[in-house]
């Protein structure tokens, strides 16, 4: 899902209930990744219970977008070959990251 972080505002979803929602995913073969921003994306994807590994920053631009769409597309890949998105697929996000961040 791509978002602009309105739904933040939820009052029907709370951090505690999102992550207790994403643990049992993961627990039935979900992985999940953070992808943000303008945010510091670790911290929030941890306060989730989403993985440090699977949290990103991209650089919110078009060259960026299509960075962050390319290593989507090989997380996907991953998990369709092997069943999880590998430890390579943000390599492409960091290094656009610190190159232009």
């Amino acid at each position: 899902m791509t978002t602009d972080g309105l739904e933040n505002a939820s009052k029907e979803y709370t951090a505690a209930k999102v992550k207790k929602m994403i643990k049992a995913k993961e627990k039935s073969g979900w992985e999940f990744l953070f992808i943000g921003a303008n945010i510091d994306s670790v911290e929030t994807a941890g306060s989730l219970g989403i993985k440090r590994d699977n949290a990103v920053n991209y650089m919110a631009d078009s060259r960026g977008t299509e960075v962050l769409y390319e290593s989507v597309c090989e997380a996907v890949s991953g998990m369709r070959a092997v069943g999880c998105a590998g430890k390579t697929w943000r390599k492409s996000i960091d290094e656009d990251t610190a190159s232009r961040g």
